[in-house]
């Protein structure tokens, strides 16, 4: 029975029918491609020219290789990537690449656009075939269906920070800041989702690229009025992976508000500007001193300040050039002479700008310095600490240059100006004596650091008498509470010292060793420190005993005193003389004829 049932021919059966084998797909790091080429041909630093020509290259090498190649040098034939050729995932690099070489050119156009003005236009033709292209891109992912979910969704992201790139580059001319922020968001989102799935070695790059668009979102909502953007892209400029981007982006800005200042009006006198150098300075200028403000950090301060006083340079430098060609122009004008010429006002108003800036730049170094001298900030390894010394110097140096603003020309009569100036050199004096002061007591000369302290107070009553700035009276106030308690410790430490005479080097020694040479003469000991810079011999000079006073005798009785007669002795004496004469004359040879004698040679002893 089975084995009819087995070959009976009404059975049905089912034929083996073969599976589609399952479709594979790719798999295309965008962003780490895009980045790895980038940082390795150029654009690590900021070659984009480099960059294109290497796009340029590739493109030419792809198309090569994948026999797409575009006709030869007489005759070009378009060749476009459409899904048919995705039978293999490089035929994307095609287009990726295509999308990277508008954009590099774009870039490098811009660069050059700050020479050129004329190339801001083709700039502008070469973003758009870049947004024309990526977006070509980013369909051509789509409809292909032959990519993995992550590679699409790294080309929605990139085409997305790349359309809105181009609108936040346009936005300058056309001031449509809303649209950039459209694709921002969505590339924020695109990249937060793939950041998070994959691993922590791919995760940087990502982060880099979160951190650059939140930078220009930032920006596009400070344009756009938002105050609290403008608040957090001044804090984010401490980050040095982004402090360059911004400070483009910021300049980028700037150029264009500055563009609109043709004038300027100081000391009730308003100066043309013609020179757009000058008027980027000038309104640079204005918004350093509530940038400076917002940032506490000293060595922030004095890299800003550095980067406008060379840009200050550069303006007076133009103005310069302006100067020795103007047949009116005295160098050394006098102010009998009347007004300075309106040019020549206005490089004194830079010249002004420049001191002024200096002087600030000074005060940052100051207080840096003041720090790292009081230990409240550690030296970095390798640098050389600074001393009293370099804080005087810098004092001196702030001084110079408030002088030299008194000296400009036309500002010989403005005594309101000549007031705040004195009061502030009066300031810095003040200061300057503090850290000379401090210098003489760290060499425990007291005597000398009280009298410099008692400057420092004089100099501070004088300059609290002039119209100074808030910050610069608590500063002195500051200083006057340190010199106060350093003043009575200086006036006890001298009064000590009056008392001690010995050698500082012999009492040194006199701690470390028992006895001196001197008080041990009788005992032989070989002692190295005899023979030394510094030889233990003996205390120089000797220290001072005590004596007793020589006394004074006055004879006080002699006039009282009534002596005996002496007269009988006198007689007796001279009665001895007289016999003694008669004694001599009768003597042989003796009287005239003994004398005689002698002349001719008679009566001598032969």
């Amino acid at each position: 029975m089975a084995e009819e049932c087995m070959s009976s021919p009404d059975t049905n059966v089912i034929p083996d029918t073969p599976q589609p084998p399952e479709k594979t797909l790719y798999t295309v790091k965008v962003l780490h491609e895009v980045r790895e080429a980038q940082l390795s041909h150029g654009l690590r630093h900021g070659d984009y020219q480099l960059y294109r020509q290497y796009c340029s290259r590739r493109l030419r090498r792809l198309r090569k290789k994948l026999d797409l190649i575009q006709g030869d040098k007489k005759n070009f034939r378009k060749k476009v990537v459409t899904v048919d050729h995705l039978k293999d995932d490089k035929f994307l690099y095609i287009p990726l690449m295509t999308v990277e070489r508008y954009w590099a050119y774009a870039m490098q156009l811009k660069e050059e656009s700050q020479q050129e003005t004329r190339k801001k236009f083709s700039m502008r033709n070469k973003l758009r075939k870049a947004a024309q292209a990526v977006i070509t891109l980013e369909k051509l992912v789509e409809e292909s269906g032959v990519f993995d979910a992550r590679t699409q969704l790294e080309v929605q992201g990139y085409s997305a920070w790349l359309q809105g790139t181009v609108l936040f580059e346009l936005a300058d001319w056309s001031l449509e800041w809303d649209k950039p922020v459209v694709f921002f968001n969505k590339a924020l989102a695109i990249y937060g989702k793939v950041k998070d799935a994959v691993s922590e070695d791919e995760r940087e790059v990502y982060t880099g690229r979160l951190q650059e668009l939140e930078v220009k979102m930032r920006f596009c909502r400070h344009h756009l009025g938002d105050r609290t953007a403008t608040d957090t892209l001044l804090a984010m400029r401490d980050n040095e992976a982004l402090g360059d981007k911004l400070d483009n982006l910021l300049a980028a800005t700037r150029e264009r508000q500055a563009a609109t200042l043709s004038e300027v009006t100081w000391k009730r006198r308003t100066l043309a500007v013609k020179h757009e150098k000058v008027r980027l300075f000038l309104f640079n200028e204005g918004l350093i001193h509530g940038e400076l403000e917002k940032t506490s950090d000293p060595d922030e301060q004095v890299r800003m300040l550095e980067k406008l006083l060379m840009e200050c340079k550069d303006a007076i430098q133009l103005v310069r050039d302006d100067l020795k060609n103007d047949p009116t122009f005295k160098p050394r004008q006098q102010a009998s002479n009347g007004p300075v010429s309106p040019l020549h006002f206005l490089h004194t108003y830079l010249c002004y700008h420049r001191l002024n800036l200096t002087v600030l730049r000074y005060v940052a170094m100051a207080h840096t310095y003041q720090k790292i001298v009081l230990g409240e900030v550690q030296v970095d390894e390798g640098k050389k600490a600074p001393k009293l010394q370099d804080l005087v110097r810098l004092q001196e140096m702030i001084i110079q240059n408030l002088k030299e603003i008194l000296n400009l020309p036309g500002l010989e009569e403005d005594d309101q100006l000549r007031e705040v100036i004195e009061g502030q050199i009066r300031a810095y004096q003040a200061h300057r004596c503090y850290f000379v002061a401090e210098s003489f007591v760290k060499m425990e000369k007291w005597a000398e650091g009280l009298v410099l302290y008692e400057r420092t107070l004089s100099h501070i009553k004088t300059a609290k008498k002039s119209n100074l700035e808030a910050a610069m009276v608590k500063d002195l106030d500051e200083l006057k509470d340190r010199v106060d308690g350093k003043k009575f410790t200086a006036h006890a430490q001298a009064i000590l010292t009056s008392h001690v005479s010995t050698t500082p080097s012999i009492s040194k020694l006199s701690i470390k060793n028992k006895k001196l040479l001197i008080d041990r003469l009788d005992e032989y000991v070989e002692d190295s420190r005899l023979t030394g810079t510094n030889p233990y011999v003996a205390t120089v000079p000797t220290p001072m005993k005590s004596v007793h006073c020589k006394p004074l005798f006055f004879d006080l009785a002699l006039n009282h005193i009534s002596f005996p007669s002496l007269e009988h002795k006198v007689e007796t004496s001279k009665k001895k003389q007289q016999q003694q004469q008669h004694q001599q004359e009768a003597a042989p040879g003796g009287g005239l004829t003994g004398l005689v004698s002698r002349w001719w040679g008679m009566g001598g002893n032969n």
